[in-house]
C-alpha cells in the first residue's frame, strides 16, 4: 500500500511539473522537464532499490513493509530535497518586478 501511495503522488508531481511548466513557459518546455523528471525516477528507484538492498531482504521486513516501499521512500525523500532546489524560482540580487 506504501508503494501504491508514493507511486501516486509522483505522478501528481509529473503532472504538476507538466502543467506548471506549459503556463510559465511552453509546451515544449513542459515535456522536457516531465520526461527530466520521469528520468529521475526511473534512475533513481533502481539506485535507491539496489541501496536498500544491502539493509533489507528481498522479502522485506514485513507484508506492509516491503524492499519497494523502503527504496520508493528513501527515492522520495531524496527527490524532495533535490527538486526544493532545482524548481525553486529564486530572483537574482537588485531583481525588479516590472
Amino acid at each position: 500500500m506504501i508503494e501504491v501511495i508514493l507511486f501516486y503522488a509522483h505522478a501528481v508531481f509529473f503532472a504538476y511539473i507538466f502543467a506548471r511548466n506549459y503556463v510559465e513557459d511552453k509546451l515544449v518546455s513542459a515535456i522536457l522537464s516531465t520526461i527530466f523528471v520521469i528520468i529521475i525516477f526511473s534512475v533513481g528507484w533502481t539506485f535507491s532499490a539496489f541501496v536498500i538492498g544491502f539493509f533489507i531482504p528481498d522479502a522485506g521486513l514485513t507484508r506492509i513493509l516491503t524492499k519497494a516501499a523502503f527504496s520508493l521512500g528513501l527515492l522520495t525523500t531524496l527527490e524532495v530535497i533535490f527538486y526544493k532546489f532545482y524548481f525553486s524560482k529564486s530572483k537574482p540580487l537588485g531583481a525588479v518586478n516590472v
